[in-house]
């Protein structure tokens, strides 16, 4: 990864008791509970999976990089020319709709985080992530499903269980962990701030008032029993299955 000392946390921070969390400084209360959700849930299969060479697809400013620096060996850092969120960091300039020029079997995880709902032609990085995967390596996305447009134009898509797990299946990769987080009333309160986006103060207001509704017990209760219904977003993490070796005649 390119200029690594230079690295500061972005998106999320990580408490003194080392709890991963959304940066109070640096990300609005409209966009504070879906990354916190996101630091919780990137946090631990990022503990579980990681490891080895690691390639970070549509890094941007790297904002998953203090969770995964100490379980990689090496970290390769791919992004589009345009991207918003600079390229200080990038070794890759790529369109990820096209194949990616990665080496084949070269890397042992593989990371997009957010990115595929920005891709036109999504199924191009999954199988450009399988070729570029060693045998037993591991693929970790994570996707907005009932979220608001954000980067416009250039957000494609939202997805089900059923078409991450379709993609993963053409890409020859196996998914061995597919989880939903969020709810309604995840949903809705993610909602109601966005809705006084325009307004931080009571932006903030709304946010801390729905974080304690959402702690109520009957509250949090519907929240687990809608997370397949409704969820605000998916967790895949896939593998690349080690073939048998062929026994001689």
């Amino acid at each position: 990864m390119k200029n690594a000392d230079q690295w500061k946390p972005t998106k999320f921070e990580r408490t003194s008791r080392g709890v991963w969390r959304s940066s109070r400084k640096k990300v609005p209360a409209r966009s504070r509970l879906i990354a916190d959700r996101l630091a919780s849930i990137y946090a631990a299969a990022i503990a579980t999976h990681a490891k080895g060479r690691l390639a970070d697809l549509g890094c941007g400013d790297v904002p998953l990089y203090g969770m995964y620096r100490d379980h990689a060996s090496d970290v390769f850092c791919v992004d589009w020319p345009g991207s918003t969120h600079g390229a200080v960091y990038v070794d890759l300039f790529a369109d990820l709709n096209e194949p990616l020029a990665l080496e084949q079997e070269s890397f042992d995880t593989v990371i997009a985080s957010d990115v595929i709902e920005h891709l036109h032609t999504p199924q191009a990085l999954f199988d450009s992530a399988a070729r570029a995967l060693r045998p037993g390596g591991k693929l970790i996305i994570g996707v907005p499903f009932f979220y608001w447009l954000h980067e416009t134009p250039h957000d494609y898509h939202r997805y089900t269980r059923f078409a991450l797990e379709r993609m993963t299946m053409k890409s020859g990769l196996s998914t061995i962990e597919l989880s939903s987080y969020g709810g309604v009333t995840d949903v809705l309160s993610d909602l109601a701030t966005k809705a006084v986006a325009s307004r931080p103060l009571i932006a903030n207001s709304v946010y801390w008032l729905t974080t304690v509704m959402r702690a109520l017990p009957p509250v949090k209760k519907l929240g687990l029993a809608t997370r397949e219904s409704m969820p605000m977003g998916y967790l895949l993490v896939a593998e690349k299955v080690s073939l048998p070796a062929s026994s001689g005649d």
